[in-house]
């Protein structure tokens, strides 16, 4: 399971109470508003980020991912990822038909780039084409194959760390936006 979060600290509270002057009470309706936005903007980063680098559809990140909303009382907003491995046959495997006479082995690309071939693996249709290998010299057992799961894809540095960045950004971007609704809506009344 992999959680994503924005920091608020102390000084940007202090700050954000500073700038709404008598509307300081505002403050944490401001910080809940930007953190749910942020976290919008956190959710698609996650999927552009999983599929620039990995064979992936959208239909296959959304499930794993959960969404905790900011509140007044409560300003914490959480995105949550978690669930099972990826089976190899959602990511591209060439050729997809199953041919039981077929001499070459089957490639799989999880991540972009050159597929790699998969010794042993074979199609099968068994509510679908999907991609086995078998237990042992015997025709069966035979195993289905998996890759990564999506936490995992989201466990390498270098995607978290764009994730996180754009957070930040979308936060602050609209944690200035809230203060100029709020201070427009009280001079307006």
């Amino acid at each position: 399971m992999i959680t994503t979060s924005v920091t608020v600290d102390e000084r940007a509270i202090e700050s954000i109470k500073m700038r709404l002057g008598s509307m300081e009470k505002k403050a944490p309706q401001v910080i809940a508003n930007s953190l749910n936005r942020a976290m919008s903007s956190v959710a698609k980063a996650v999927n552009e980020e999983l599929r620039k680098n990995y064979h992936i559809k959208t239909s296959d990140i959304k499930p794993t991912i959960t969404r905790t909303r900011a509140k007044r009382s409560d300003v914490n907003a959480v995105l949550k990822s978690s669930g099972s491995v990826v089976p190899l046959d959602r990511f591209k495997v060439s050729p997809k038909t199953v041919n039981p006479k077929r001499k070459s082995p089957i490639k799989v690309a999880v991540k972009k780039g050159a597929a790699k071939p998969l010794g042993g693996a074979f199609n099968a249709d068994i509510n679908g084409i999907k991609v086995f290998k078998r237990s042992s010299k015997k025709r069966l057992p035979i195993e289905r194959l998996f890759g990564p799961s999506v936490p995992q894809m989201l466990n390498r540095e270098d995607i978290r760390n764009r994730i996180d960045v754009t957070g930040q950004k979308m936060f602050n971007k609209r944690i200035d936006h809230e203060i100029e609704r709020i201070l427009a809506k009280g001079a307006g009344t």
